[in-house]
């Protein structure tokens, strides 16, 4: 949501923005992505991104933004086991990744016990520099 009120609404400088997490049995990754707005550029997009990580690194996320976080996340969790399908989803996950199905019981404490000051330690850890892949993707120039 930070993203998007600042790149989208406030800055007008994309018209979709994300991030996203894609956990995995070998190493995981954190992505961001922006489609700009108009002619802004992909480096002003970069900008804005990198000033938002360097928030993260350094100052607590606000309370109301921590929450609403956790409100979804156990939102989605409840959700995502309330069939039967999702249910075995969840379980052969944790089996393939973990080797432990008994974590789909934990699950909500484990999100639940995360804290701010731990979000802005992993942020320092992960977003850094030296671990980041960017990719620019544009179209095609067209000959004329």
């Amino acid at each position: 949501a930070v993203l998007y009120d600042k790149m989208v609404e406030k800055n007008k400088t994309a018209l979709q923005v994300s991030a996203y997490n894609s956990a995995s049995e070998d190493y995981g990754y954190f992505s961001f992505y922006a489609i700009p707005f108009n002619e802004t550029s992909s480096e002003t997009l970069f900008n804005e991104f990198d000033v938002e990580i360097e928030k993260l690194k350094n100052e607590l996320i606000p309370e109301r933004a921590f929450q609403k976080i956790q409100n979804g996340l156990e939102s989605s969790y409840i959700s995502g086991t309330r069939s039967t399908e999702g249910i075995a989803s969840q379980l052969a996950t944790y089996n393939m990744l973990y080797g432990n199905t008994n974590l789909i019981n934990d699950t909500l404490k484990i999100y639940q016990s995360i804290t701010r000051e731990e979000i802005k330690e992993v942020a320092n850890k992960y977003f850094n520099v030296e671990n980041r892949a960017i990719i620019n993707y544009l179209p095609k120039k067209e000959n004329k």
